[in-house]
């Protein structure tokens, strides 16, 4: 599919999934083969939220949680990570997908619901709800929340609402800020179907709460769709407010019979519990009272007429969510290491209302996945800024009425070029007067930068200039200044700016301080990737090979000399003495026959000890361990042993006919066997004497 364009979003209906969410049994069949094969039976869950959102799939909320501000001019939305999420149910109870989603955005005022606390998720549906498979539970204890019949018919989105409150956006992963967690641009968003306005009746700020619920065997409860209403009045659906006011440890019995005294606070005509001096004054007027107002109500069309009390003398719900109540509970909560828990929980003060007890008509139940809460207050919306707006040139003089006073003063100082005299203060706190001009201007003016000026401006003081009569004139500078801050503005520019500062800058710095260290130059940077690592491993290689001395220390031998001989007398002396030989007799020998034969006839002389040479079979096999350790060592030094290869046993034919001839036998060899066999004469010789 085509990915939308950076700035552009295309919108899809929905997103069905395959299979819904629940447990399924496949059956693998073989079919074709000479013989029966038994099927393969296999268990798949596929598994999907139900009483909670995991935090992970909430991108995002609108109007933010905890915020107070003017939003009554969009509707409240919360972004989901999957795009298939809100279809992965089916809101009637079936088993195949439906384009009805089984998620709904409703937003209810402080007062006209209830939330409650961590309950079991078999009592957080309505009594007699019947749901697909009820030990699907994704957790153990989850929240819900309690409206009248009223209340739903007036404020729910109805059936046919609920496919047009949610649909998926495809968007550019680079042209979102940070992305907000998502990772290939699909997002499903669930809209709520009930702007939060201000109370502008009574000019006090409303506080509200968002809360994504579970719709799901619950659909014949919600209200039939209702007629176009051109105009639009705000106030409660319902004021069940008063019970905050109620003691919390009154039993069931005085709620039941009607005999908790209210001290003169009204509750909806939906309510069991009246005033006891107003229930004791007349029971006759009280149902006559009571049958009216039921019949007012029966009669009336929904969703035309709001009932409900009027608002109590109490303080404003702004001044209520700035104090302890709301504000700074959550504030506080922000700070315990269960945060995210104790958040949630303050989020809820004032809808912590026990209306089921006190209500007469049908309380309905609806499991809360998600829910946060904000306040709208009388802030300034575009309309209003709008309409408030003084058109008019730069350095218009609004009209004075013909009976209002004097104002004391000059008008404002302007000239002809557009100027206008405006006060400034310098960074080190001096009061002035500067110039200002915006980029309207009466006459055609030169766009040159001037001299002294940079091309390029970097900052908006290299924009400031000094006119002929001494004051700056900061009209090139607030400009630059206005305009990065809307380049700032934009999403994309942030995003860019973060992945230079994360990416870019910190190669940067490594550059800085390698080129600090090294003490070879870096190579240029060019548009090309340049692997500054391999770069570096490599111009250190040659270092290494240009200056070995300095870097990897002097060359040592192979091998280290001996110590030095001392000779006294002449060479052939020396090595004749040391071989045991009689020089004057071999070289007379070698005059006749040649020093090579003289050597060759001259017989090997063997230390002896009193002139007796005795040499055992034991002396000998130790000679010969002593020789062949020496002789493997020297070896394993100058032709290491390669790595043995195991290879499978052959026969003995094979191993016969390939075996490897015997060694050749060296001078080594024969001088051993000599002396074995001398020894062997010598012992000979001793036992015959």
């Amino acid at each position: 599919m085509t990915t939308p364009k950076i700035g552009h979003f295309i919108l899809h209906s929905n997103v069905l999934p395959q299979v819904t969410a629940g447990k399924y049994q496949l059956v693998s069949e073989h079919t074709g083969l000479p013989f029966d094969a038994v099927a393969e039976t296999t268990h798949v869950t596929v598994s999907a939220p139900r009483y909670t959102m995991p935090t992970d799939q909430i991108l995002s909320t609108f109007p933010p949680a905890n915020a107070e501000g003017a939003f009554a001019d969009r509707l409240p939305q919360i972004v989901l990570k999957r795009r298939t999420l809100p279809w992965e149910r089916n809101p009637a109870g079936q088993i195949q997908p439906s384009a009805t989603p089984w998620l709904a955005l409703v937003v209810v005022a402080e007062g006209e619901a209830a939330l409650s606390t961590a309950t079991a998720v078999a009592s957080c549906v309505t009594p007699g709800t019947t749901l697909l498979d009820p030990s699907d539970q994704d957790v153990q204890e989850g929240l819900y929340l309690a409206v009248t019949e009223s209340v739903v018919k007036k404020i729910f989105p109805c059936q046919q609402d609920l496919e047009l409150l949610t649909h998926v956006r495809h968007v550019d992963v680079s042209d979102t800020e940070l992305a907000i967690g998502d990772d290939d641009g699909w997002l499903a968003v669930v809209l709520a179907n009930r702007l939060p306005v201000f109370d502008q009746a009574n000019n006090k700020a409303v506080r509200y709460m968002a809360c994504l619920i579970n719709i799901e065997g619950q659909l014949g409860a919600l209200p039939p769709p209702e007629p176009f209403n051109e105009s639009f009045e705000w106030a409660l659906a319902q004021d069940w407010s008063a019970l905050a006011q109620i003691d919390p440890d009154v039993g069931p019995d005085p709620r039941v019979m009607g005999n908790v005294d209210l001290g003169g606070i009204a509750l909806p005509v939906a309510a069991n519990v009246q005033h006891a001096a107003a229930r004791a004054a007349s029971a006759p007027a009280r149902a006559l009272q009571a049958a009216a107002a039921q019949g007012q109500q029966a009669a009336a069309k929904v969703g035309s007429t709001l009932d409900g009390s009027k608002s109590m003398a109490q303080a404003s719900v702004s001044q209520q969510w700035g104090g302890m109540q709301a504000g700074q509970a959550v504030q506080m909560a922000a700070r315990d290491p269960d945060a995210k828990m104790l958040v949630r929980d303050a989020m809820g003060i004032g809808f912590r209302l026990p209306i089921q007890a006190f209500a007469m008509e049908k309380v309905l139940r609806f499991p809360v996945l998600a829910h946060w809460s904000f306040t709208i207050n009388e802030g300034a919306t575009f309309e209003s800024l709008m309409e408030d707006l003084d058109v008019g040139l730069l350095g218009t003089v609004p009209e004075v009425p013909p009976q209002a006073p004097p104002k004391p003063g000059l008008g404002p100082e302007v000239v002809q070029t557009g100027h206008i005299g405006l006060d400034h203060r310098t960074r080190r706190g001096d009061p002035v007067r500067a110039w200002y001009r915006g980029p309207c201007v009466p006459l055609p003016t030169q766009r040159d930068p001037g001299q002294g000026m940079a091309p390029l401006a970097h900052s908006a003081d290299q924009l400031r200039r000094v006119v002929p009569d001494g004051r700056e004139d900061l009209s090139l500078a607030s400009a630059f200044e206005i305009g990065r801050l809307l380049a700032l503005s934009q999403l994309s520019v942030v995003s860019a700016s973060m992945r230079f500062r994360s990416e870019q800058f910190g190669a940067g710095r490594v550059r800085e301080i390698l080129a600090r260290a090294l003490p070879y130059q870096l190579p240029v940077l060019t548009a090309g990737y340049v692997d500054l690592g391999r770069y570096v491993a490599i111009q250190a290689i040659g270092e290494m090979a240009r200056h070995p001395d300095e870097i990897l220390g002097p060359r040592r031998p192979v091998a280290d000399p001996g110590r030095a001989i001392k000779m006294e007398g002449d060479l052939d002396a020396v090595v004749a003495a040391g071989l045991g030989l009689d020089l004057a007799v071999l070289k007379k020998t070698g005059e006749q026959i040649g020093m090579v034969a003289a050597l060759a006839r001259s017989a090997v002389p063997i230390a002896s000890k009193g002139g007796v040479m005795k040499i055992d079979d034991k002396a000998v096999t130790i000679l010969r361990g002593a020789l062949q350790t020496e002789l493997g060592h020297a070896l394993s030094v100058a032709m290491p042993a390669a790595a043995k290869v195991v290879s499978p046993p052959q026969p003995r034919a094979q191993r016969g006919a390939g075996a490897a001839p015997p060694p050749q036998r060296d001078a080594l060899d024969e001088l051993i066997e000599s002396a074995e066999t001398q020894a062997d004469g010598d012992e000979q010789e001793e036992r015959e004497q």
